[in-house]
């Protein structure tokens, strides 16, 4: 056990991520006393078509129809129309491709299709695909945007689509974004739209129960031993290892805040930064390189179109709320052990901004922690304060009425950052 000397700006720095013991997550959880079942990541939407039912068109290999709404009614696209075809949307799943991103309706008409999208401008069986009808002068077409082949692992993609008919009482499904265009402009029949959910669009991919890499101090405090969830607050989603593309760009660092709660009602505040680092792909099993869709070349080795990942997480743990000089140290940290060769080892910077930085009193409320030549923080000193402790920077715009500032009609509104 550490001796406590008084208030610290920080007390531990973990790294969390996968370990020599993490276990793959389990397909159920329990908790409440019940079993759930963990929800398994949809693959990405790749195509959307449409195609002409009652002119006999089939659902094309490997797609799925959209036949009904949410509620049940039919998804036909020009719903209720008495001489218009019946028109219904189709899509495929996989990772064959890079996964459409957006996906929109036009009015041919009257506006011209947005930068970087595409038209479905024929059905698979080579019909024009009008929405609104071969012999109709006012064209409708669905569009979508596919993302670049360089994309990063993060990126949100298409992952599910519904159609909604509004006067029948459907509303979009949660989560899920409204196109607000009318795909049906006949003089019968409802409105009719498209709607679509859109996910992170992740690769093949292994999820571990995330563990400690290594903490600093290595010994408890007295007052404050580190609490063994820590990880699990770093990465809720789990240690994965990610096979990517070897042209995929990395995602930049995630930086998350958590507040951790005792049996005492004492709150402990926690700072972390989520990155991707490269995984050796000799370390892994038969069993991870199948389930990853790595497959080896004839003389046994990768034939290099794939690279392996896995995600990492360095996090401080305070009883204070420095989140803004902490988001600033952890970055820090980041780009010093991604560059270099560094004189000062990184454990001289971790030691010193925990143990040699004072905390900031009435006497020095402020304190200026220089970490290089050109980065820095400031640390202020906590408002003592009966109500939850918070550091976050507040926007604050003032409305007021034209006729009369004095009439004290003066709203402040308070914008809290992402």
């Amino acid at each position: 056990m550490i001796e406590d000397k008084g208030p610290r700006v920080a007390d531990y720095f973990v790294v969390a991520g996968l370990t020599d013991v993490s276990k793959p997550f389990e397909e159920e959880i329990h908790f409440n006393d019940a079993c759930h079942k963990v929800a398994k990541p949809k693959e990405p939407i790749t195509d959307v078509s449409v195609i002409i039912k009652s002119l006999g068109e089939e659902v094309p290999r490997d797609y799925m129809c959209i036949d009904v709404t949410p509620s049940g009614l039919s998804a036909d696209l020009s719903n209720g129309s008495l001489v218009g075809p019946q028109i219904y949307l189709c899509y495929r799943r996989g990772r064959d491709k890079p996964p459409l991103t957006d996906l929109g309706v036009l009015y041919d008409w009257k506006e011209r299709l947005k930068q970087g999208c595409e038209i479905i401008q024929s059905t698979p069986y080579g019909r024009p695909a009008n929405i609104s009808g071969s012999t109709s002068s006012q064209k409708i077409y669905i569009t979508y945007r596919r993302a670049s082949e360089n994309m990063t692992q993060n990126t949100l993609a298409v992952t599910d689509i519904c159609i909604i008919i509004p006067s029948k009482g459907e509303s979009p499904p949660h989560t899920f974004c409204k196109v607000d265009k009318n795909l049906n402009n006949s003089m019968w029949g409802s409105a009719v739209y498209l709607c679509y959910k859109k996910s992170v669009a992740k690769t093949n991919t292994i999820s571990y129960k995330a563990g400690l890499i290594c903490r600093y101090p290595q010994e408890d405090y007295e007052s404050f031993s580190l609490p063994e969830s820590v990880p699990l607050f770093c990465l809720p989603m789990g240690a994965t290892i990610e096979c990517w593309p070897s042209n995929s760009k990395y995602p930049l660092p995630v930086f998350s805040t958590f507040v951790l709660t005792g049996a005492s009602a004492e709150k402990v505040y926690g700072a972390a930064i989520q990155f991707y680092e490269p995984y050796p792909e000799e370390n892994l099993t038969e069993k991870q390189r199948l389930l990853l869709g790595l497959a080896k070349s004839a003389d046994g080795k990768s034939d290099g179109s794939k690279t392996v990942h896995t995600n990492k997480c360095i996090c401080l743990l305070s009883h204070w709320p420095f989140f803004d000089a902490f988001r600033k140290f952890l970055t820090f940290l980041y780009r010093y052990s991604i560059s270099g060769p560094h004189v000062l080892p990184i454990e001289k910077h971790i030691s010193h901004f925990m143990h040699k930085v004072p905390f900031p009193s009435p006497q020095r409320p402020r304190i200026l922690v220089q970490l290089s030549p050109h980065d820095n923080l400031i640390l202020s000193q906590p408002v003592s304060s009966p109500l939850p402790l918070r550091q976050v920077k507040l926007h604050f715009y003032l409305c007021s009425s034209k006729s009369s500032v004095s009439s004290s009609n003066i709203k402040i509104f308070f914008l809290f950052p992402r």
